[in-house]
């Protein structure tokens, strides 16, 4: 098996693992009238069990249809009303008719995205005492579902996010700032409820643990405050670059919205992240006989400074000893996570992974048998046209003799072209699901050093036929 072969069958095995569609359904179960949520990500794998009078469901997020049509496979008759958000240009792909399905602008909100928030709201309003919501959260539910606060509008609330987005700061911060910004986020929507039962089910792209925060908290998160909002722009240093109105919504006291009702009880369940993507790519790793190392340490800050990382796994680790690796067994290091592109970076053509890749094939040129996959698992990196890209030793050479400047490319960002003139664009598609983004990278070997599995072994990618 060729490296590219290789890696690619890691990339459908980590995607596999966060199947939305498969995971709900291992999560969500009926008992006759009454419904029942299994821990699917802890190992006690508890269930919680509830018998309501009506019952709703609400989906956000990239992968909000095939969160919900699985919902539906079980809920069937029992469901009440059903509310479904996703990126513009999703299909209903098997939704039952009476689902209300909402298209919105990712990653920016547009006014689709104010009139998915309204009904959002309008949905949570109708829960009674008595009453079940179901809410399916996965990444990108921030932009698709917006209620600024009074006096903000939707350009300025867009603005100030664009800010911290070309400042380089995490989901965490911009997701911090927008919650206090907005009347749904951080906890509005559970505020929005007059009683009743909140169930949340998160496929998060959140890498650090804060699943809470995946699409900013509708459902599970606090309140965040001000104060911290205004840190977080003056650590950026962008509070006299922000719009008037979010700067003086940031000094006014009140709240954005009033705090749940304290007879709304709230539970939620894990369904999977990139830790979860990653065990999936580990383990088809050992079933191709590789010999595997996995970083815990999530990838994270500017995409070309994160390169050093993946360089030195490429370059060095084929050189260290192992205990119980064969002579031909190859050593293939695996990174979660999720990197940023600060300032200029945002204004060329590429994305965050197909920057980091070019950065990482500047570290590791003439390194011989040193390659690397840098792609993310919702298959796109700032556009449809690619997830990520392949790397290896020749990748500067062979782009120097057909012309191109690698170190300008990425100087520019100019990086989508680049990886698509010479052929290294990885484009798998949209796969339906997303927990961040991955890179594998194996050192030095031979390119037999993979166990050919008896027969073919092939891993369909979610959402793709």
């Amino acid at each position: 098996m060729k490296s590219r072969e290789f890696l690619s069958a890691l990339y459908r095995a980590a995607v596999a693992a966060v199947d939305p569609e498969r995971l709900v359904l291992e999560a969500l179960g009926r008992r006759g009238d009454a419904v029942y949520f299994r821990s699917v990500s802890a190992p006690s794998r508890r269930e919680f069990v509830f018998l309501p009078d009506r019952i709703f469901l609400l989906s956000l997020g990239k992968a909000a249809v095939p969160m919900a049509k699985a919902a539906a496979q079980v809920l069937e008759r029992r469901l009440e009303g059903a509310l479904v958000v996703a990126p513009s240009g999703s299909t209903r792909d098997g939704l039952p008719e009476d689902f209300r399905l909402l298209s919105a602008s990712y990653p920016f909100p547009d006014e689709k995205s104010l009139a998915a928030g309204d009904a959002a709201l309008k949905l949570a309003s109708q829960l009674g005492s008595h009453d079940l919501l179901i809410v399916l959260l996965s990444g990108g539910g921030s932009s698709l579902v917006t209620a600024p606060v009074p006096g903000v509008s939707l350009e300025d609330k867009s603005q100030t996010a664009a800010l911290l987005m070309a400042a380089g700061a995490p989901i965490s911060d911009i997701n911090t700032v927008r919650g206090v910004l907005s009347r749904l986020k951080g906890g509005g929507l559970a505020a929005a409820a007059r009683g009743g039962t909140i169930v949340t089910l998160v496929l998060s792209d959140v890498a650090d643990g804060s699943w809470h925060l995946v699409a900013s908290g509708p459902t599970l998160g606090v309140t965040p405050s001000k104060s911290e909002a205004r840190a977080i722009l003056d650590r950026y240093r962008l509070t006299p670059l922000v719009p008037p109105s979010v700067r003086n919504s940031l000094l006014d006291g009140s709240p954005p919205h009033p705090e749940p009702n304290p007879s709304t009880s709230r539970w939620s369940v894990l369904l999977g992240d990139i830790r979860t993507a990653i065990e999936g790519a580990r383990a088809a790793a050992v079933h191709q006989g590789a010999d595997v190392r996995v970083i815990p340490e999530l990838l994270s800050g500017e995409a070309r400074a994160a390169a050093r990382r993946l360089a030195v796994a490429g370059a060095c680790a084929g050189n260290l000893i192992r205990r119980g690796a064969g002579p031909h067994r190859r050593l293939v290091t695996l990174f979660g996570g999720e990197t940023t592109l600060a300032g200029r970076g945002r204004k060329g053509s590429g994305g965050r992974n197909r920057t980091l890749a070019l950065a990482t094939a500047l570290q590791i040129a003439g390194v011989e048998g040193a390659a690397a996959l840098v792609a993310g698992t919702d298959g796109l990196d700032n556009g449809p046209d690619a997830a990520g890209a392949y790397i290896d030793s020749t990748t500067v050479a062979r782009a120097y003799e057909m012309g191109l400047d690698p170190r300008d490319a990425l100087e520019r960002n100019e990086t989508a072209g680049f990886f698509e003139k010479i052929g290294d664009a990885f484009t798998p598609g949209p796969t339906g699901t997303n927990v961040g983004d991955v890179a594998f990278v194996l050192a030095p070997g031979s390119e037999n050093g993979f166990l050919e599995p008896e027969e073919e072994w092939v891993i369909p990618l979610p959402g793709l036929s």
